[in-house]
């Protein structure tokens, strides 16, 4: 082998071996769910790498953060990433019960490139645990404590539970709220009586309403806190019997109260529905009252009614009356009631010969007259009652001169 060959084979195992010594700060690659920092080996310019893959890192420095952390407040082990020793925080309420809360909150670093920059050049965190321990627990920290002094232990064990989760988020996202002291009158729980204390409450602006916040130590850092969760509030025995006692005592004041509620209600109700008896039973009396000056006027009416029919009836009858008083004297008039007489006539001649006709008469009649046995007597006799009759009733039975005779024509 020439000495040629000799060095160019010496030059190309000692290529490799750096190849393969240094090949780590030669290319360097980025995983998903991660983004890195790179500080230039000579010049010392910052860039970052946000897309997953292999680069050209030349010997430069590079720091390696995850885009999301699992941040972990619990007392015991609670899963990947979380340590297995107690790290719940201590708060104490506007009662001075002390509690430890439980809980964790998902981290999202910065997702532009100058704010990734920003969290090392000018805060100085090197690592995420570093801004964990510096940026992310003093947050947290102090809006748990800020929280738990706008209210009492038993107030966020109950009615305000859901209030204390809201609020710690906000002031986690947002900053701390600014506050301002209250002293009102209030009825003690227990006792019954009204006292007067003084309470924190939050400040908030007169035009909007919104809370006041003090400043923000996350603010500009392009960091979000997200899926805050409380898991649980770890009170103190002595706090848990408190509030315990607390709570029945509360129950006792509302079951007094709902009693007295419910026996004012029964009063209500029992006045309400003796009033409603009360307005039946007037309603009934003036129903029938209406009733009975209804069918009494029906009554009147039907009467008035009634009299005018008889009225009108004896007014037609007396019209009727009067009609046939005056047709019969006009017939009386016209004929001289003939019709009438001759009826009459005709009966009074017919009773007297039917009671003649039962006289006894004898069986052998002596001395005949000439007419062949007529009895004359009892020709006279009949001819005088027809006179009689004729005579009482006004009749003329004569005929009339020339009755039944003919007109003889004129010569």
């Amino acid at each position: 082998m020439s000495f040629t060959r000799q060095v160019s084979f010496v030059v190309l195992l000692l290529v490799v071996v750096s190849a393969v010594v240094f090949s780590s700060q030669i290319l360097v690659t980025n995983q998903r769910g991660q983004y890195q920092i790179k500080q230039a080996a000579i010049a010392g310019t910052m860039s970052v790498r946000m897309a997953p893959g292999m680069y050209g890192r030349w010997f430069g420095a590079i720091d390696t953060w995850n885009k999301a952390e699992t941040f972990y407040f619990t007392s015991e082990y609670d899963g990947a990433g979380d340590v297995a020793e107690d790290r719940s925080m201590e708060v104490r309420f506007n009662d001075g019960s002390l509690t430890y809360i439980s809980g964790t909150a998902r981290i999202t670093m910065p997702t532009g490139e100058q704010d990734a920059i920003n969290l090392i050049i000018k805060e100085g965190y090197r690592s995420y645990r570093d801004l964990e321990q510096k940026m992310i627990l003093p947050t947290v920290r102090n809006a748990l404590r800020s929280t738990a002094n706008l209210m009492s232990a038993r107030e966020s064990y109950s009615e305000k539970r859901l209030d204390f989760i809201n609020w710690a988020r906000d002031q986690i996202q947002n900053g701390l709220y600014s506050t301002e002291e209250i002293t009102r009158k209030v009825t003690d729980i227990v006792s019954g009586e009204q006292v007067i204390r003084t309470f924190k409450r939050i400040k908030r602006n007169e035009a909007t309403g919104e809370p006041v916040y003090l400043f923000n130590p996350m603010a500009g850092l392009g960091i979000r806190i997200s899926n805050f969760e409380i898991k649980t509030f770890n009170y103190a025995e002595k706090v848990q019997e408190q509030i315990a006692a607390q709570q029945e005592a509360l129950m006792a004041v509302e079951t007094a109260r709902a009693r007295a509620k419910e026996a004012e209600q029964k009063a209500i109700t029992v006045e309400a529905e003796g009033k409603a008896d009360v307005m039946r039973v007037k309603y009934e009396k003036e129903q029938s009252k209406i009733a009975a000056v209804v069918l009494a006027e029906q009554g009147l009416e039907v009467a008035r009614l009634e009299r005018q029919a008889a009225e009108e009836t004896r007014q037609r009858d007396i019209l009727l009356g009067q009609g046939e008083a005056e047709r019969k004297r006009l017939v009386m008039a016209a004929d001289g009631a003939l019709a009438q007489k001759l009826e009459t006539f005709e009966k009074i001649q017919g009773q007297w010969a039917a009671a003649y006709a039962q006289r006894n008469v004898p069986q052998l009649v002596m001395g005949a007259g000439a007419d062949g046995g007529t009895d004359r007597a009892t020709m006279d006799f009949s001819q005088a009652m027809q006179l009689l009759v004729a005579k009482q009733l006004g009749l003329d039975l004569s005929i009339p001169a020339g009755a039944g005779v003919a007109k003889q024509p004129r010569q």
